[in-house]
């Protein structure tokens, strides 16, 4: 198994050699935004029972991005905030994330409790690669790795891990992506090998004025195993 995951790294370097290492930003630069989402989802999986703020703080120097991302359902139904840290190359992306995910009324939910057995703060190790032209499919893989979420009825961590598998291309000038996204194993988003996560989303801008445009997207997404389908907007501030 390890030699064909090898041989399977060393084709895609091979199929994408010539993308060059100057297509990434060398400058220091810091970003903000906010979304506007009617239902926030995360892997096939909805959280909250109304639309959600979104903001996001980020700074990125060369290879690295430092951030953090907020969402909060405007009937306090939900909240969460992650805090993450980012290697990029051209081909690869290697991510870190602490998602914390505090209780509606912040009881148990300590931001400084980091006590694996009841802490509101799970990890994600998260490697990505990006697909190029020759070989246009991203493949993203994430293992949880701590935190109460992730625990099984044994109190024991259980590595829940999602892969997901991503395409885009442009249809009459819009930007369309598509993802489907499974758990390999037994863990927090099924109880065997499955289909978690299948999505459709298309982009587009509304235009308020010659120089003025507000980025939009719309959703569908399926999670086979729920059998829950959602069809979502989302505008960027």
């Amino acid at each position: 198994m390890k030699f064909l995951k090898s041989i399977f790294l060393i084709g895609l370097l091979l199929i994408c050699g010539g993308v060059k290492a100057d297509e990434l930003p060398s400058k220091t630069s810091v970003n903000t935004s906010i979304d506007l989402v009617s239902r926030h989802l995360w892997r096939g999986f909805n959280s909250g029972t109304a639309p959600t703020i979104e903001p996001t703080i980020e700074l990125q120097t060369g290879r690295f991005t430092v951030g953090v991302w907020g969402s909060y359902a405007l009937d306090e139904s939900y909240q969460e905030v992650d805090f993450y840290v980012s290697y990029n190359t051209p081909l690869f992306q290697f991510s870190l994330y602490d998602f914390y995910c505090p209780n509606v009324d912040f009881e148990n939910s300590d931001f400084f409790d980091f006590d694996s057995d009841k802490s509101v703060h799970f990890f994600d190790a998260v490697a990505k690669y990006k697909g190029c032209e020759k070989f246009p499919i991203s493949i993203m893989t994430s293992v949880l790795f701590y935190g109460e979420f992730d625990r099984d009825a044994n109190n024991d961590q259980r590595y829940s891990t999602y892969v997901e598998l991503g395409y885009s291309n442009f249809i009459g000038g819009k930007k369309f992506a598509y993802a489907l996204g499974f758990t390999p194993f037994d863990g927090m988003y099924d109880d065997k090998i499955n289909l978690v996560n299948a999505s459709i989303t298309t982009y587009d801008e509304i235009k308020l004025s010659d120089s003025f445009s507000l980025p939009v997207r719309g959703g569908l997404t399926l999670n086979p195993v729920s059998e829950r389908l959602f069809l979502t907007f989302a505008v960027t501030l």
